[in-house]
């Protein structure tokens, strides 16, 4: 079987997750010494570096921050193997979820920063017949 160049192309968001963690008992309304987490999320993310690492060709359709951590985002997907020609670098491309956890592990409040994805609408508008065309299979989510 001949793959096509774009492969399984994933079409949807990114999300970054950044997580809290107290070294010691956490005071809600104090300052609280501890570590922080950086880590790439999002499902359709998550999903088409999944595709990449069983070594299979996948294509993201996606918006990015124009930023040093959407700049990050990116490269590790390229770093994947994961076609990044149809990712947007915009202002608040990406979503960010807030997390902060208590001494037990537990959450103890978050925040979340939805995107607006209307933009992609934009890449699929200008170049979906040639990502459909060029592609084995589509999955959006």
């Amino acid at each position: 079987m001949i793959q096509k160049k774009n492969g399984i192309v994933v079409v949807g968001a990114i999300f970054v997750d950044i997580k809290g963690f107290p070294q010691d008992i956490y005071v809600p309304d104090g300052r609280n010494a501890g570590y922080i987490e950086y880590i790439h999320g999002g499902v359709a993310r998550n999903v088409v570096e999944d595709i990449a690492n069983l070594g299979l060709n996948s294509t993201f359709v996606s918006i990015v921050d124009n930023t040093a951590l959407g700049e990050d985002v990116k490269q590790r997907l390229q770093n994947r193997n994961v076609n990044t020609d149809y990712m947007k670098s915009i202002e608040n491309g990406m979503g960010t979820w807030l997390a902060v956890f208590d001494h037990n592990g537990e959450l103890a409040g978050s925040i979340s920063h939805r995107p607006n994805l209307m933009p992609i609408y934009s890449i699929l508008e200008e170049n979906g017949d040639a990502i459909i065309e060029n592609s084995d299979s589509v999955v959006l989510k």
